[in-house]
């Protein structure tokens, strides 16, 4: 019985260890994306060893491989720098589950926040930028890391224009990038009834 109950315990602990480590993994995301060190750290942010890793962003299409990912992401550092840039995105409402054994977990937040972007006639406009992460984690060299990267955006509007009258501005996607994913669906002032997929996982769905 005390064996057992040990056992126990010690996967318990192990559960929230993955847990921290998977919001730590999240949360150095964000930070490096703020910081300007995404492109030299994206490495240790994903699993580059496993066949399987992808990436998305919003309407950019599916991006597989290392090579792929860092495709995606040079071309998304490249579109938003600029001076007088703000990138500046919150991580709120995480679900993040592990599986049993321990190698895979599902986690999924939302994000709000800020972006700058150029106007036709060049001149900086500030952004407001809701979205929703929905990502897959594997364990590699024993630390957890991105298995597939997906984020969905909710509405990418002008400050001074909003997500009714404006819900989207520009994008990723460009010739040669490949098929938009259906669940890029923003927010549209005259659906009946916004619904942002994907749900959340279930307990026990990691």
């Amino acid at each position: 019985m005390g064996a057992e109950t040990d056992l126990a315990l010690e996967q318990r602990i192990a559960r929230l260890e993955d847990h921290r480590e998977i919001c730590n993994l999240q949360g150095r995301y964000n930070h490096y994306l703020q910081t300007g060190l995404l492109k030299e750290k994206v490495g240790e942010l994903f699993a580059f060893g496993n066949p399987d890793v992808k990436a998305e962003m919003c309407d950019s299409g599916m991006w597989h491989g290392a090579e792929g990912i860092v495709k995606l992401f040079t071309h998304m550092g490249k579109k938003y720098s600029m001076p007088g840039e703000l990138m500046l995105h919150m991580l709120v409402t995480p679900v993040v589950e592990v599986s049993a054994d321990g190698t895979r977990a599902r986690g999924m937040w939302n994000s709000f926040g800020t972006n700058t972007y150029l106007d036709e006639d060049g001149k900086l406009v500030a952004m407001w930028q809701a979205g929703k992460y929905d990502n897959v984690f594997c364990k590699e060299g024993g630390r957890w890391k991105f298995l597939e990267f997906k984020w969905y955006v909710l509405f990418r509007t002008p400050f001074h224009e909003g997500w009714v009258k404006r819900p989207i501005v520009e994008g990723l996607h460009e010739e040669g990038f490949p098929e938009v994913s259906p669940f890029h669906t923003p927010y549209s002032p005259t659906a009946a009834h916004n619904v942002f997929l994907p749900a959340p996982p279930e307990p026990g769905e990691g």
